[in-house]
């Protein structure tokens, strides 16, 4: 049953699935499953549904439509696993398709009949996926290597989705090594088919009906490919049937896939208009957009990775940079996600703080883990701090210190570890942040020093974000402790993994944005449209290229320093 304040989430295309698959994943990891237990202070049904299955058996599963290609689900049925007989289905292929090939051939023979028996094969199942419907298997004790061998997001995906969450766009065919979806373009063209303007929109119809009281949708999607243009159609859907927030997350792989039959140079020139056509749509559909990459470029061409403190990821990995990704957008989604929570802190609430002035583009900054060791105190912590505390998540940006509106979420960092009590105070007591009373007051005055005419929005979660198998907890270091904690004294032993890790995440916006959007129109205007002809081909004439950034240079202008806070 609705609970109120519900979201609904979609997921546009496969790196967004990547990330999609590791959200999920560490959502369910932070249920509680103690009825005695405090309850959480997370409100898993913002995001959840509760319903029944064919079995009568209580289901609870993510208010999720996603799209992906033919090709790109492997084992996982397009129905889902918790509806039906998919679960015991996939796991009697194996054994029973044998038998079957062999009676086939059997009956043909009686039959005389010379027909030559074609066997499909059947997509194999990741070790992990066998193993989670093994009740006698721990999972936390077994080393899949998933770095290494995850060929796609349904590989190492725990959560269970519900039957109408998974569409497959069966007109192009999921290719690791080139991109045949290719184009923004043919993302529009797509949306004009059946399969969407009904069916697709149908089932959102269908979630927004069982909602009490909706929020709004938060949208991931792939932001250098096709799904660029279906995702922006599905944003002036949402907004012309429901009026509602929408946070939307263009998010771009750290893979240069050629496009098909492109070379290099037609590769990032694809890249730069498919990204400029979408932030100029995004400029009017989306209620907040903040791009997300682990590469500090991607305009022209994919810059190098990002350095995270205390973090050892491999750059081009999509399982492991999709990792990443997804612990942002979790930290930064508690805001409208927590339980008993004040009207201000709901999606709307959330863009709103940010978007004044027409800004509605704005950017990523995370700490994972937030660099704070074992035996420190917050207070402290803040205190000795040098330098930046977050580390860029939107490529081809620059935050500065000055002038900026932002909204930030800290997560994992109990109250007892805020400052010490009054008997054992010492130095603390001469700190002007000793008089804060929680987390979240701490950070706030912090910022208020840290930037120079600027505000700041923060909410805080004291349980940490849960790190176990299967997301990528072979990433931190060493001097990560068990907890998430730093330490610089001991080094973790390597048979012990990381569990959980306190994370800091924000959504920024301030006059740089506007060189964000300078370049980006700067690179999409030395772009000859009329020379790709796949958008030609798909439907849109230069003209409508060149109104588009045009609009796009107006849009970059509200990010001029004519204002104030």
């Amino acid at each position: 049953m609705a609970s109120g304040r519900e979201v609904v989430t979609l997921q546009f295309g496969n790196f967004a699935n990547y990330i999609g698959a590791h959200w999920w994943n560490i959502q369910e990891s932070s249920f509680n499953y103690n009825p005695e237990g405090a309850p959480s202070e997370i409100n898993h049904d913002v995001l959840y549904r509760e319903g029944v299955n064919l079995n009568r058996q209580v289901t609870y599963t993510p208010r999720l439509l996603l799209v992906d290609l033919d090709g790109s689900l492997k084992h996982l049925p397009r129905e889902g696993e918790l509806y039906g007989n998919s679960i015991k289905r996939t796991q009697d292929n194996d054994a029973n398709e044998e038998d079957a090939v062999k009676k086939l051939k059997e009956d043909l023979q009686t039959l005389s009949t010379e027909v030559e028996v074609v066997q499909q094969p059947t997509a194999s199942r990741h070790d992990f996926q066998k193993d989670l419907d093994n009740p006698v298997v721990d999972i936390q004790d077994i080393d899949y290597s998933l770095t290494d061998n995850v060929e796609t997001w349904t590989d190492y995906l725990y959560a269970r989705y519900h039957p109408r969450t998974v569409n497959v766009i069966n007109e192009y065919k999921h290719n690791p090594e080139k991109q045949t979806f290719d184009t923004f373009a043919c993302g529009v063209q797509l949306w004009k088919t059946e399969q969407f303007e009904e069916e697709f929109c149908d089932k959102i119809r269908k979630y927004v009906e069982e909602c009490d009281y909706l929020q709004g949708f938060q949208t991931i999607f792939d932001c250098f490919n096709g799904y660029s243009g279906l995702a922006t159609e599905c944003l002036a859907h949402l907004n012309d049937e429901y009026g509602k927030a929408n946070f939307a997350l263009p998010v771009y792989s750290p893979q240069n896939t050629l496009f098909e039959n492109a070379d290099e140079p037609m590769t990032d020139s694809i890249r730069v208009v498919n990204s400029a056509l979408a932030f100029q749509k995004l400029s009017e559909q989306a209620s907040l957009f903040v791009p997300l990459s682990t590469c500090d470029r991607v305009w022209r061409q994919l810059g190098k990775a990002r350095q995270i403190r205390a973090l050892n990821y491999k750059s081009d990995n999509l399982y492991q940079t999709s990792a990443v990704l997804a612990a942002y957008l979790d930290t930064i989604s508690l805001r409208y996600r927590l339980r008993n929570a004040p009207s201000a802190y709901s999606l709307a609430g959330f863009c709103g703080d940010i978007n004044n002035y027409g800004r509605k583009l704005a950017a990523a900054g995370f700490a994972l883990p937030f660099p704070m060791q074992h035996d420190q105190d917050l207070i402290d912590c803040l205190d000795k701090f040098e330098g930046s505390i977050f580390t860029p998540l939107t490529p081809n940006c620059s935050i500065g210190t000055d002038y900026i509106i932002q909204s930030l979420c800290v997560r994992g960092i109990p109250h007892e570890r805020l400052k010490r009590p009054l008997e054992k105070a010492k130095d603390q007591m001469r700190m002007a942040a000793y008089k804060c009373d929680s987390v979240s007051e701490m950070f706030q005055l912090y910022l208020q020093c840290a930037n120079h005419a600027s505000m700041a929005h923060v909410a805080s979660v004291s349980m940490a974000m849960p790190t176990r198998i299967p997301y990528p907890s072979e990433m931190f270091t060493e001097e990560v402790t068990k907890l998430g904690f730093l330490s610089a004294a001991t080094k973790r032993p390597a048979e012990e993994k990381v569990v959980s890790v306190p994370t800091l995440a924000a959504a920024q916006s301030s006059s740089e944005l506007g060189d964000t959007l300078e370049t980006l129109h700067r690179e999409a205007k030395r772009v000859k449209i009329a020379k790709l002809h796949r958008y030609k081909a798909a439907g849109m004439e230069e003209d409508d290229y060149v109104d588009a950034l045009e609009q796009l240079l107006l849009f970059k202008d509200n990010y001029e320093d004519n204002f104030e806070l």
